[in-house]
């Protein structure tokens, strides 16, 4: 397939959001025009106001960005995750689909059950153990069906100057105490907002579409993702203890995958461009936030 124009009208659902205010600024930088609606701009759980904004806007491409993400709340808001996740990405698509608009959907790797020892490729099965897992699965699902021409990216553990994310909730709990506890039995790839929204920019003027693994490149555990992070302050002087638990001493609602590592072999070759490594990307992030990370 043809590389898409290097000058697109793009619609970018979930305006505010930790993902869109990263990635907005990066389409705009590379020429596209970007119209990036928030919630109460464009509320995909309403079909009416879907099919009205997409046929009066007429992107070239939807980027859908909009999400209900609260992991742990979905398995008491069932309904409300699906109503976002699934009801919102199937209005999303069939109006694309009607239009003949294509569209890129941000998903991610809570869509696995994290049983495999191996990293995850696009086309293995799915199986979220979790409310959020499969309310995405379905949204993906939606997309497949009724937008055939489509990219969906699956993410994970991502982190962002937008939003509440891990990152800053270590920092902060690093700056107020000496010791903290981390799991240490689940096992991913961090990935900064700053660097996912590069490979989304990179992806759609491919025009290749298709399911892909996008995450910034390595593997660590959430305890050794938190020992990295607390480096920064530990320079400045303060010493901070990071302590390895097991998931199973830190019950949360919603269960998570164990190791959940995406094979990006596919994004790489389309990329033809390899992915910044976990670490890197983190060093830009400490470093936007004033914190002298170290080298």
């Amino acid at each position: 397939m043809a590389a898409a124009s290097k000058n697109m009208k793009l619609l970018v659902t979930g305006g505010g959001g930790m993902l869109e205010q990263t990635l907005s600024p990066r389409l705009r930088q590379r020429g596209h025009d970007v119209v990036a609606l928030s919630k109460g701009e464009l509320d995909v759980t309403n079909f009416e106001q879907v099919d009205k904004v997409m046929s009066s806007v007429r992107p070239d491409l939807v980027i859908h960005c909009a999400a209900y993400t609260q992991v742990d709340l979905a398995e008491s808001e069932q309904e409300k995750a699906f109503l976002v996740n699934y009801t919102g990405s199937e209005n999303v698509a069939i109006t694309a689909g009607k239009l003949q608009i294509p569209m890129l959907y941000v998903s991610t790797d809570y869509v696995f059950d994290g049983t495999q020892s191996r990293p995850y490729l696009p086309a293995d099965e799915t199986s979220p153990l979790s409310q959020y897992g499969k309310s995405k699965l379905a949204g993906e699902l939606a997309v497949q069906r009724y937008c055939p021409q489509h990219y969906i990216v699956r993410t994970s553990w991502l982190y962002g100057p937008y939003g509440r994310n891990f990152v800053d909730t270590i920092y902060k709990l690093a700056q107020e105490r000496g010791e903290i506890s981390v799991v240490a039995d689940q096992v991913g790839s961090p990935t900064s907002t700053l660097t996912f929204s590069e490979v989304i920019a990179d992806l759609i003027e491919t025009g290749r579409f298709g399911v892909y693994h996008a995450t910034d490149d390595g593997v660590t555990s959430w305890f050794d993702f938190a020992r990295e992070i607390v480096k920064g302050l530990e320079f400045h002087g303060k010493k901070i203890t990071v302590l390895p638990i097991e998931t199973k001493d830190m019950p949360r609602p919603a269960p998570r995958p164990a190791y959940s590592v995406l094979d990006k072999t596919d994004l790489v070759n389309v990329l033809a461009r390899p992915l910044t490594p976990w670490q890197v990307a983190l060093e830009e992030y400490l470093r936007l936030k004033a914190v002298k990370a170290p080298a």
